[in-house]
């Protein structure tokens, strides 16, 4: 039998009841035409999902958890790379993990294909100070930590014909205050990133501590299709304080209107926040124009998490849906992709 020429509507069928992550890669790699007869975008496994927490007997555990709300089902998936490894950061389908024994030492993961790819060792300042941070990019990846002892922070960026062979480390408050100039700077550069730097007028206390109190970040999630416009999203202090802006210049306008797109958000980091198009294909984030968060819901008999939605039009917030009991949840969305 010629399985190449199996009719692309039968294909897409097939893989549309494979229910693990890993028989979904081996079924686009059979070959050119099952991959092309076979979107990942219009597959339930790449719509968002929900990151478990790793403490205690899993921190350094090689199995990852997930939750897909497109699926309703729990995906655990297999890394044997993340063995004695713990998670840092994560962002655009990856992970950035730290060796348990040599806390210099990380990696840059996609749980879904496998692929791991070695960092350069981090900056000395991170050594038994922990490492957080976040990671972003569409065929590019930009690397961005930092940990609460330290002024300063580590990027790192791979894409377009660069890939640093260091960390360029900036002041946190710089990096904050002018995020946007500053991975410009490290995408058009690289290690000769500090080389180019201008820094741009109007620094002063008031400025810095103004920031502190807002911290907006960039819009992350290379997935939304107008790329070239920055976004800003408040701090997710607290859900009902929500707010989205778009950087005009030097000014910030409030968005209230995202067209058919919406937005999801981490409750502990808006470093890990998504713009993506809306799409019935998502089950319980069907709903243009609307922000959705994971938050606790209390009532008489305790508390348990929840999915919210707040319309950025009129504000209303509406309750969506109960999440599993068991879930250990760590609020952290994540993009799964087979990209790079």
């Amino acid at each position: 039998m010629d399985w190449a020429s199996l009719p692309a509507d039968l294909l897409f069928s097939i893989s549309s009841h494979l229910r693990e992550p890993e028989d979904f890669v081996r079924f686009r790699a059979v070959c050119p035409q099952w991959r092309a007869a076979v979107s990942h975008k219009e597959h339930a496994f790449f719509q968002p999902w929900i990151m478990a927490s790793r403490w205690l007997e899993d921190e350094y555990s090689e199995n990852v958890l997930f939750y897909s709300l497109s699926t309703l089902k729990t995906i655990q998936v297999h890394v044997p790379d993340m063995k004695s490894r713990r998670v840092a950061a994560s962002g655009s389908s990856h992970l950035i993990a730290i060796d348990k024994d040599d806390d210099l030492s990380a990696v840059l993961i996609n749980p879904l294909s496998g692929k791991t790819t070695a960092l350069p060792r981090l900056p000395k300042f991170f050594h038994d100070n922990g490492a957080h941070g976040w990671i972003t990019g569409e065929g590019v990846i930009t690397v961005v930590l930092n940990n609460w002892t330290s002024e300063n922070m580590a990027l790192w960026y791979r894409g377009g014909g660069i890939t640093m062979k260091g960390w360029a480390v900036v002041p946190r408050w710089k990096l904050r205050l002018r995020m946007s100039h500053y991975l410009r700077k490290l995408a058009a550069y690289g290690d000769q990133m500090e080389m180019h730097l201008i820094d741009l007028g109007g620094d002063n206390e008031d400025s810095v501590v103004l920031l502190q109190e807002t911290e907006k970040v960039e819009l992350l999630g290379g997935c939304w299709p107008r790329s070239d416009e920055v976004f800003k999203a408040t701090r997710p202090c607290h859900h009902e304080w929500f707010s989205l802006y778009r950087n005009v210049e030097q000014e910030e306008i409030p968005v209230h209107d995202i067209g058919n797109a919406m937005v999801v958000q981490s409750r502990d980091s808006c470093t890990r926040t998504y713009m993506i198009p809306a799409s019935h294909d998502f089950a319980a984030l069907g709903s243009r124009n609307a922000f959705y968060y994971l938050w606790k819901q209390f009532d008489a008999g305790g508390s348990y998490n929840a999915l919210f939605k707040k319309c950025l039009a009129s504000e209303v917030l509406t309750f969506v849906k109960r999440l599993p009991e068991d879930w250990k949840l760590s609020d952290e969305w994540f993009m799964p992709s087979l990209k790079y």
